[in-house]
């Protein structure tokens, strides 16, 4: 994690990594384990979906074209072109991967949150 916080920009592989990586509140690109019939793409699609939520449009197209490059999704821009903007939005996309982590740790805790869920659900069960 020490590694993580002392990056400018983390280039992580798989889901526990991805999850580290935006605890340490820092940019990042994710790649995803590869699965069958591209099943991956889907995933990152979805966490690329509420990730880049809020965010500036040119910068959360940065942070696509990134990912999607890395992940080999076709028809995404070659990387010299990610980095270009990469660059160009470095500042936004640093404010933006703290605001990210403060987001997360202002959730309510997972026991919490499944205990209501089981409740609401079965009010006799609690």
């Amino acid at each position: 994690d020490r590694l993580l916080w002392a990056c400018d920009l983390n280039f992580v592989r798989g889901e526990d990594s991805c999850v580290r990586a935006q605890w340490a509140a820092r940019p990042l690109v994710w790649q995803a384990y590869p699965q069958a019939e591209e099943a991956h793409h889907d995933k990152l699609e979805a966490l690329l979906a509420i990730y880049t939520d809020g965010l500036d449009p040119l910068a959360a197209q940065t942070v696509r074209d990134a990912w999607r490059r890395w992940n080999g999704v076709p028809g995404a821009p070659d990387m010299a072109a990610c980095w270009a903007g990469w660059r160009t939005h470095r500042n936004g996309l640093s404010t933006h991967a703290a605001d990210w982590q403060a987001r997360l740790a202002a959730q309510p805790e997972l026991t919490e949150t499944l205990a209501e869920f089981v409740e609401n659900k079965r009010p006799d069960a609690v």
